[in-house]
């Protein structure tokens, strides 16, 4: 079998599968832990930024365990890393549900972190194995996504009200165990015979050569750190950094944001729900945009359209509109899932595929630093204020300014094919 007829088809949908699940428990789960938090500010007896900030530090620790999760693929294999993440994510809300004071609770949180890694190994995998049918492969995973944040929080008020905030912590311990057997369904491309000897023998040499090589040549190589000379790279990174402050940010504040405004937790957490059901509707939607419209104007008009979203909600929270706010928050989700989607399908563009796992790897480091920030900021931002009005007023700028590198890279782009046509 070539390695051309092993993409698109057999194994390669099991690996959707798994992107499927684990895109579902990630977002999925922190949102549960934003629906959680009025009621752990209580438990603690502490401040609105403190409990956003332990909630953050479940994407925070991404920056320390996507690059190792990269470099750790390489030398041991994809599949015994997402299972090791995922095993730590499960100790970590296990812990959380013992916690007994903040700072206990915040280094649990950044245990359950580790599912970052495991999930960003998965979204390169799934990459790999995919040319022709990556668009729909993606947006099946990203379905995975919407039905997370649409089921996963109403579920988190129910077990909370059941079963207490310690109880739905070891509930959502059980629903990660999951991301076990989706590290255990993960296996290399095959490829044909010849190809293979080709393979072994490289890695062989490779090995060999990385052996007498230094440290800093190593790090490169496990790291892929020549993905930083690339600059459409490096403006899909800072894309997702603010993209990644903005959507934790919402992830986290919506619920407490609403139940502020007079709403009921239900009223509140099924906010998220719909949100969920936008994200949904950009599955669905992605790939029949694709085949008239290029991913890069979709990233524009879908971060125009967040920039609206998230600026209007200071004004439709004045006027206490649920119908409102609930239109904002599908919407945003919408548009926020077409620019992930996007920016998927640009990095595999301009990446190899051998590069691809510690490439989204590197995405996800990206996204990690701006929920830490969104995290402590935007708690803090409403701890000083006593409203979120600022918060997403300053969500929806830094939604805007995430197109600054991209639209410079454009521009470069224009600029060098004129001046090569006016020769």
């Amino acid at each position: 079998m070539s390695n051309v007829m092993a993409k698109d088809r057999g194994w390669a949908w099991i690996i959707t599968l798994t992107s499927f699940i684990s895109m579902g428990l990630g977002p999925g789960t922190m949102k549960s832990l934003g629906v959680m938090l009025p009621t752990l500010r209580q438990q603690f007896s502490t401040q609105t930024w403190v409990i956003g900030l332990s909630i953050s530090l479940t994407t925070a620790i991404g920056v320390v365990t996507c690059p190792f999760a990269g470099a750790l693929s390489k030398r041991l294999t994809p599949r015994h890393t997402v299972m090791t993440f995922s095993i730590l994510t499960v100790i970590g809300f296990i812990m959380a549900s013992l916690a007994t004071s903040v700072e206990f609770l915040m280094v649990a949180l950044l245990l359950t972190g580790f599912s970052v890694g495991a999930d960003a190994v998965i979204t390169g995998e799934e990459a790999i194995w995919f040319d022709k049918y990556y668009n729909i492969s993606i947006a099946i995973s990203q379905a995975g996504l919407s039905l997370g944040i649409m089921i996963m929080p109403p579920m988190t008020q129910l077990l909370q009200d059941i079963y207490g905030w310690r109880g739905t912590m070891l509930l959502l311990a059980g629903l990660n165990l999951h991301r076990i057997v989706c590290g255990a369904l993960l296996q290399p491309l095959q490829t044909d015979p010849v190809e293979l000897e080709d393979k072994d023998f490289f890695k062989r040499s490779r090995k060999r050569q990385l052996q007498e090589n230094s440290v800093i040549t190593n790090l490169v190589h496990y790291l892929d750190l020549s993905l930083f000379t690339d600059a459409e790279f490096i403006s899909m990174l800072v894309y997702r950094l603010c993209s990644g402050y903005c959507f934790t940010g919402w992830l986290i504040y919506l619920v407490p944001h609403t139940m502020e405004l007079g709403f009921q937790p239900y009223e509140s957490s099924f906010l998220a729900t719909i949100g969920g059901f936008g994200n949904l509707l950009a599955a669905i939607l992605y790939p029949i945009l694709k085949i008239c419209t290029p991913d890069k104007t979709i990233l524009y008009l879908a971060t125009f359209i967040i920039t609206f979203a998230l600026g209007l909600d200071p004004l439709v929270s004045s006027y206490h509109s649920y119908i409102g706010l609930a239109f904002l928050s599908c919407i945003y989700v919408l548009a926020t899932g077409m620019t992930w989607l996007s920016v998927y399908k640009i990095v595999k563009h301009v990446v190899e595929d051998d590069k691809m796992t510690n490439a989204m790897l590197w995405m996800n480091v990206a996204d990690s630093i701006g929920g830490i920030c969104s995290g402590f900021f935007s708690g803090w931002t409403f701890d000083v204020t006593g409203s979120f009005t600022l918060s997403f007023l300053l969500l929806s700028a830094i939604s805007l300014l995430a197109l600054c590198p991209q639209f410079i890279v454009d521009m470069r782009g224009v600029w060098k094919s004129r001046k090569y046509a006016s020769l």
